[in-house]
């Protein structure tokens, strides 16, 4: 038997997605650039980030910390890149993609790439966020895809590593979770990287 929702989590998350991303659209422009070009900074000089042989972004939608400035630092290594595609049963595949490739739009919005591109199994993949506190848990967007992907792959022997992306200020004390919340491996922010496990 499945579990039943709990509507009062379910609100508490609902008003916390609303107020994080009022909180994420207030932040300038220029700080969200700003932020970006931080982000790449410190995973191309973190000793675990940088060193992973492959790894998926995504494309920032609605004020998401722009991880693109990763693929550009990180491409004179030539490492094998990727981004998430929206499958059946609300989970992640991912494909692989370079800076300056074709994108397509899928129906809920999202940019993929080209479903003609091989998929991949990424070392780490760079989760987007509205949210997140310093036990690894992230609030997302409701719909549970990277959840699902993450509880998936880490059947795994060797599953890949999780890191959110966000600003700092999107860090609070606790975020509500429930059984199907999974928790990240690390942040990173325009501050520096975090390693939860």
């Amino acid at each position: 038997m499945q579990p039943q929702p709990d509507r009062r989590l379910d609100t508490e998350k609902r008003k916390l997605r609303q107020s994080m991303q009022a909180r994420r659209m207030a932040l300038p422009h220029a700080a969200m650039a700003m932020a970006s070009q931080a982000v790449a900074r410190h995973f191309a000089d973190h000793p675990i980030l940088a060193f992973a042989p492959s790894f998926a972004g995504y494309i920032p939608m609605r004020g998401e910390v722009d991880v693109r400035p990763v693929f550009d630092i990180m491409a004179r290594f030539e490492k094998d890149t990727a981004l998430p595609c929206i499958m059946g049963e609300k989970s992640l595949l991912f494909r692989q993609w370079k800076l300056h490739d074709p994108l397509v739009r899928h129906a809920l919005g999202v940019q993929e790439p080209e479903p003609t591109m091989p998929s991949l199994i990424p070392a780490l993949v760079l989760v987007p966020l509205l949210a997140f506190d310093g036990a690894g848990y992230r609030l997302g967007y409701g719909g549970g895809y990277y959840d699902r992907t993450m509880a998936a792959l880490r059947q795994f022997t060797t599953p890949p590593l999780f890191i959110g992306v966000g600003y700092g200020s999107q860090e609070i004390d606790q975020v509500p979770t429930d059984h199907f919340d999974e928790p990240l491996d690390g942040i990173l922010t325009e501050l520096g990287v975090s390693m939860f496990r």
